[in-house]
């Protein structure tokens, strides 16, 4: 048993999964969900932001890390119902640089070898398409192909 080994079986996993969910989202998460809500008419936000820039890609990294060859690790996420919030850090984030690609190495591990995994995400649905600032510029937005159920760029200009 090595370090990490250790430091899972005294419930790290699940403490970090806890702190992911205890904080806000990512801000084009947060926007999204807000835009939802307010065409909803309601609101819920009992959530904290980070403590400090940063924090989310260390929770990130260190579940990526621990995940790198480790089918128990993955297993275990997925049964805390953690595949879809993992999925969520694959998202470009100022307050925390280089997230995304943090969260590409823990989407890279979690997948591994593990077709309960994938199956799992290959299930999830599309519900629709969040506005990105950075496509926007370029004179793009993401729609959904109602006929496939896929997402596609479309040219705004």
């Amino acid at each position: 048993m090595d370090v990490v080994d250790a430091l899972i079986s005294y419930g790290l996993i699940e403490l970090l999964l806890s702190l992911l969910r205890y904080l806000e989202p990512p801000a084009i998460i947060k926007k999204s969900v807000n835009q939802a809500e307010d065409q909803e008419g309601s609101s819920s936000s009992t959530l904290k932001p980070c403590p400090y820039k940063g924090f989310r890609r260390d929770i990130v990294g260190v579940i990526g890390n621990c995940l790198y060859g480790r089918k128990i690790v993955q297993d275990e996420i997925r049964r805390k119902d953690g595949l879809l919030l993992l999925l969520q850090q694959c998202v470009i984030d100022d307050d925390n640089p280089c997230l995304r690609e943090w969260g590409i190495w823990c989407q890279r591990n979690l997948l591994d070898r593990n077709e309960e995994n994938q199956r799992a995400v290959a299930e999830l649905e599309l519900k629709g398409s969040v506005d990105v600032p950075a496509l926007a510029r370029l004179g793009l937005r993401v729609d959904m192909n109602l006929a496939t159920g896929r997402p596609m760029l479309v040219n705004i200009s």
